[in-house]
């Protein structure tokens, strides 16, 4: 039952992190995940887990990296597969022996075999952690598939590493030879495992749907089952369990696809869980990190035989010397490359400083470093305790901690830069937002006396479309900025205004304009402390969930006496209603002639947000008995709007306005919302 309460608890940790990040986006997911860790380690809960690092690979690391498999750009993973394997492979076996060496020296008490054994946990970068950094940064393409390709590999290359330093350590001999040969066994192995296992499966799928037996239930089991599967069948073989996986996992991405309607269902219901189940384990790994940390942290402080200060200064110089390494290695091989490229008519741009240390920086340490450190053992063969073992498992965890916090404060600093990236976003966002234009346009041609109401609540959908496009760079920031902020603020004084013109004209109560002017003042107080309304309204949230759950009778009585004021309710809220739709068009044409071409990046997503609001205000609603005739028209429309759309982008592609990549994203998006509006069409 204990572990049951503590595995829930970390679900609802999860929830909780996202919940957090919205509060305080500066701080990444990751490390408020590793935060929340700690504070489940020091609740008095009763339990204590213990990880098992061969189980915490299996049921982590091999899905994540099976995933991260999958989704790879094999063009890109293919044009950098030099520079890839000269950093998982390359950079690994020189790390473990400079920052081994650098331990042994800085460090005497960790003998030169233990303090290999460190380098080599410290040598993999964490795809898990690369990951979650896309996400919140924008890198350029070839730096972010160069750290993705190499975060898929060199976890293989430092396990291997690992193994073949802690045997020296354990049994005192060690052979060069003998560890190159089989570093090549396990390595080619695991690959091997998991190229043929992955044929295998394919030809199961293929004999079973050939049967006509293969249906959601049984093709989503089998994807959930494969990386396991792969895993434990690879490390029963003594090679790689994770190249094993990795290698299905591109296996997958390489897979040629079928046009299959059964297919392509499937494929949107495995896309739909395996990112439901990623989700959770990305949130599972930091979490269960920052459980190990106090008692890790404990061990440390209490009996070293190193002051606290100490520790602190070896962790901030091991993280020192693995930028600096990684940051000579890389601009190195970028500079030899250039340098010695064969076709020179095709030689590329010198490759740049900055380049280099944002490669460098975003080699992040995470769950794989944790595990492999905590698998060291506890004694050598001769009975002797293994020296400096909760040392080295604190400083690899100090590591950790040290490469994410330069992740999430620096990094986003120096990655600001990326110019070009964000004119090509822009440019992007420009096209689709030209193409839901022209949709809009061509089904207002289309409106009919009979398909008119579903056709304009279809339009208002590619409106807002348009808007999220429009306002894309600031979601992504979630904040406003200042110029927003106050044309927002000068909207509320101009309906303040207006309502008390209503109200001096006659055409409103006194009361519908107080009511009105107090939501009005709401507003402004959100706009200017936009961060204490969000803790109010939480707040707010909480106490009505509270007083429903204690005092249900207390919430009839009231639902009751709402029914007794039923007329005087909608003649309050007709007028209410009359007030928003005047105001609304007055903040319209407002805007409308304020508008010019320097100021309509800030107002024309205002005029949408207003007029939507207009329609929604003023579309009468559907009666029942005609709702289905209804919705059947809007799919209708729906599905002419995503025809017009797909037809548009072959166009553009065909003129060579856009990339093929662009039109191959903007279509699966398409296929998604079609497969989508069918799906709904036939319930």
């Amino acid at each position: 039952m204990e572990i049951f309460l503590f595995v829930l608890l970390l679900l609802l940790a999860i929830l909780v992190s996202n919940l957090l990040n919205r509060f305080v986006p500066v701080v990444s997911v990751p490390l408020i995940q590793i935060g929340l860790g700690i504070l489940i380690a020091l609740l008095p809960l009763g339990f204590e887990l213990d990880l098992n690092p061969e189980l915490f690979l299996l049921l982590f690391i091999a899905p994540l990296l099976f995933n991260d498999g999958k989704r790879t750009d094999k063009k890109a993973l293919w044009k950098l597969r030099v520079p890839i394997l000269l950093l998982a492979l390359g950079l690994v076996f020189i790390t473990v022996l400079v920052i081994g060496y650098f331990v042994n020296w800085m460090i005497p008490t960790i003998p030169l075999a233990a303090a290999f054994a460190f380098a080599a946990a410290l040598a993999p970068t964490d795809a898990v952690a690369v990951s979650s950094l896309s996400g919140r940064i924008t890198l350029p393409k070839r730096v972010m598939s160069l750290l993705e390709g190499e975060s898929l590999i060199n976890d293989a290359s430092g396990l291997v590493s690992f193994q073949f330093a802690i045997a020296a350590m354990v049994t005192g001999t060690f052979s060069l030879l003998n560890a190159s040969w089989s570093f090549l066994v396990i390595a080619i192995g695991g690959a091997l495992v998991g190229l043929i296992l992955t044929l295998l499966k394919f030809q199961l799928l293929k004999w079973v749907r050939g049967l006509g037996m293969e249906d959601v239930t049984f093709h989503m089991l089998i994807e959930i089952l494969t990386p396991f599967v792969i895993y434990l069948a690879a490390e029963e073989l003594h090679v790689s369990g994770i190249l094993a996986v990795v290698a299905a996992g591109i296996m997958h991405a390489v897979e040629r696809k079928r046009l299959d309607p059964q297919l392509v269902k499937l494929s949107v219901v495995s896309k739909s869980t395996w990112s439901v189940i990623i989700f959770v384990l990305n949130g599972l790994v930091f979490l269960i990190l920052g459980t190990q940390l106090p008692s890790i942290a404990r061990v440390v402080w209490e009996d070293s035989g190193i002051s606290n200060t100490q520790v602190l200064m070896y962790i901030f110089l091991i993280t020192l010397a693995l930028i600096l390494l990684r940051f000579f290695w890389v601009s190195g091989l970028w500079m030899f490359d250039w340098l010695f490229k064969s076709d020179k008519s095709k030689k590329t741009q010198k490759p740049s400083v900055r380049a280099s240390i944002l490669t460098s920086l975003s080699g992040v340490r995470g769950a794989v470093t944790l595990a492999t450190a905590l698998s060291i053992p506890f004694f050598l063969d001769n009975g002797d305790m293994f020296p400096q073992r909760a040392l080295i498992i604190f400083m690899a965890s100090g590591v950790i901690l040290f490469t994410l916090l330069i992740a999430t404060f620096i990094l986003p600093i120096l990655a600001k830069g990326n110019e070009a990236d964000l004119g090509n976003e822009r440019a992007e966002r420009a096209t689709q937002i030209w193409i839901l234009r022209k949709v809009k346009r061509e089904l207002q041609n289309q409106i009919t006396p009979d398909n008119k109401a579903a056709t304009e609540m279809v339009i208002r959908n590619y409106r807002r479309r348009i808007q999220e496009l429009q306002q894309g760079e600031n979601s992504q920031k979630r904040d406003m900025t200042q110029a927003e902020k106050e044309k927002r603020l000068e909207i509320i004084t101009w309906e303040h205004e207006f309502t008390q013109k209503l109200l001096a004209d006659g055409k409103i109560s006194t009361e519908t304009a107080y009511r009105y002017g107090s939501f009005l003042n709401m507003m402004e107080s959100a706009l200017k402390q936009r961060f204490k309304t969000k803790i109010k309204n939480f707040i707010r949230f909480g106490s009505r969930l509270l007083q429903m759950l204690l005092h249900p009778k207390r919430l009839r009585a009231l639902k009751s006496k709402v029914r007794k004021q039923h007329p005087e309710r909608t003649k309050a809220f007709k007028e209410i209603n009359f007030v928003r739709v005047e105001n609304e068009k007055m903040v319209i044409r407002k805007l409308k002639a304020q508008m010019n071409q320097d100021n309509m990046d800030l107002l024309l997503p205002l005029l949408n947000e207003h007029k939507e609001q207009l329609e929604r205000l003023t579309t009468e609603r559907i009666r029942p008995s005609s709702r289905e005739k209804f919705e059947q028209k809007v799919h209708e429309v729906e599905l002419s709007g995503i025809q017009i759309e797909r037809d548009t982008i072959q166009g553009l592609f065909e003129e060579g306005k856009i990339s093929r990549d662009l039109a191959r994203d903007m279509r699966q998006d398409l296929n998604l919302l079609e497969t989508y509006t069918i799906e709904e069409d036939l319930v």
